[in-house]
């Protein structure tokens, strides 16, 4: 994406977000979180709602994502 000028700002980074959330793959969501955090990137609401339900329903994710941040 980047070697083609287009480089990615928060919508992509919440469209890559939501995509671990739904596939409930939490390491690498967290994993990608952390390589981005330097990039200025900041959820947006629906992103945050999808982060609460999934932690709402598994809590021990909450423990994973700090492990990573």
């Amino acid at each position: 994406m980047e070697d083609n000028g287009c480089f990615p700002n928060n919508v992509t980074y919440n469209v890559v977000v939501r995509g671990f959330l739904r596939c409930n793959k939490i390491s690498e969501m967290a994993s990608f979180m952390k390589e981005i955090a330097g990039r200025g990137f900041s959820f947006d609401a629906t992103t945050t709602g999808f982060l609460i339900n999934v932690i709402r329903e598994n809590p021990s994710v909450l423990d994973i994502i700090q492990s990573f941040t």
